[in-house]
């Protein structure tokens, strides 16, 4: 699998990349192939942050509702790949 990561609208650079090494780390696990981008990002919406990813398969976004604190996001985007990368 070839893998982009960006992650954008993070100040801390901790949180940065431990979001960049969940997502990677998702990626391992449901061993897919292919190139891959992943893109997460503050939302337009005031409050929400947005997850796209595409691949061999297409695309998927995701909006989701700030957490109550920066250091959730890592375990919020890993799970939002999670089920975007798992059929339904």
């Amino acid at each position: 699998m070839d893998l982009e990561v960006v992650v954008e609208g993070v100040s801390d650079v901790r949180v940065a990349n431990e979001i960049k090494r969940k997502i990677q780390q998702v990626c391992r696990d449901t061993d897919r192939s292919g190139d891959w981008s992943i893109f997460v990002s503050p939302s337009e919406m005031r409050g929400q942050w947005d997850l796209g990813v595409r691949g061999p398969s297409g695309r998927h976004f995701a909006s989701f509702p700030d957490p109550e604190r920066v250091d959730q996001l890592p375990e919020l985007f890993a799970h939002a790949l999670m089920d975007a990368l798992t059929p339904s």
